[in-house]
């Protein structure tokens, strides 16, 4: 079941195999009578499985090589590379690997990682699948680099309101801000908007009664965070609630706020917008 073969670090290592999922009953007929009968007697070995690099970031690429041998390559049904993060994958990242097909075949194939690309470190593996087994052998361990944040624009919808049509005691208002980041839009957490002044602390935090969050020692209100890590970029809408019966031709502003954490380092940046105004005329 097991058949020894070199790591990329030049230490020994070991091809493993694993049974594949139950085939439906029936299926071994006419036309896969073929694949049926045949399999590999001697599990296949992987030899001096290397990467160039065992660091990346989003959207680089690294060069994978390898020496295989088969007794009958025709029975290797697929060969790939597995262990790169979904959201690079559902991006379009290509890990498939030709057919061997000789007994013996050298590989070299650049795989370009698609943004967006989780951070962290990933074990990757070359995985040879027949009719009978999957076969699996060790690669080497990827780490791909934390890339930060950035808050592309942020702005209440309509941006003002006249001071004579705000009639109740409140009103509510739309803000939108939209983030970007190589390892996932969902990378953006704990977002808040805060206020620079104390007349947009008045505007926001009394009808909220108390501040929600705190985001290095200043408070804000919480807000919505992007929820897409297979999207490199998102949209969040939040509801924000304002006083009314402020001054006529006010100008308030306001930033929003939010953290990027490394899950390679653990390291926290705090991330912010360029100035967020609004208009009481």
């Amino acid at each position: 079941m097991f058949k020894e073969a070199c790591s990329g670090s030049g230490r020994r290592g070991r091809v493993r195999s694993s049974r594949p999922y139950a085939v439906l009953g029936g299926l071994c007929g006419v036309l896969v009578v073929a694949a049926c009968a045949r399999q590999l007697d001697t599990p296949p070995t992987v030899i001096d499985a290397r990467m160039s690099t065992r660091e990346i970031s989003p959207g680089e690429s690294f060069e994978v090589s390898f020496g295989l041998k088969v007794a009958d390559p025709e029975v290797v049904e697929r060969l790939h590379v597995r262990g790169l993060p979904k959201n690079t994958m559902l991006a379009g990242t290509q890990t498939e690997l030709p057919r061997p097909l000789a007994p013996e075949t050298p590989y070299a194939a650049r795989i370009a990682v698609q943004t967006p690309a989780a951070d962290g470190a990933y074990p990757l593996e070359i995985v040879i699948e027949t009719p009978e087994r999957t076969f699996v052998a060790p690669l080497g361990l990827l780490t791909i680099h934390d890339t930060p944040s950035r808050i592309l624009h942020a702005q209440f919808q309509g941006g003002s309101h006249a001071a004579a049509d705000c009639l109740g005691k409140t009103k509510l208002l739309e803000l939108k801000y939209a983030v970007s980041d190589d390892n996932g839009a969902a990378d953006f957490a704990s977002p808040i908007i805060a206020a620079i002044n104390e007349e947009a602390k008045e505007l926001v935090f009394f009808p909220h009664l108390t501040p929600v969050a705190w985001l290095d020692d200043e408070p804000g209100i919480l807000l919505n965070k992007p929820s897409r890590d297979w999207a490199k970029e998102e949209i969040v809408s939040s509801e924000i609630r304002i006083i009314c019966g402020v001054p006529e031709k006010s100008l308030y502003e306001f930033v929003v706020k939010g953290r990027n954490v490394s899950k390679v380092t653990g390291r926290s940046t705090t991330i912010e917008s360029d100035s967020v105004r609004y208009y009481v005329e």
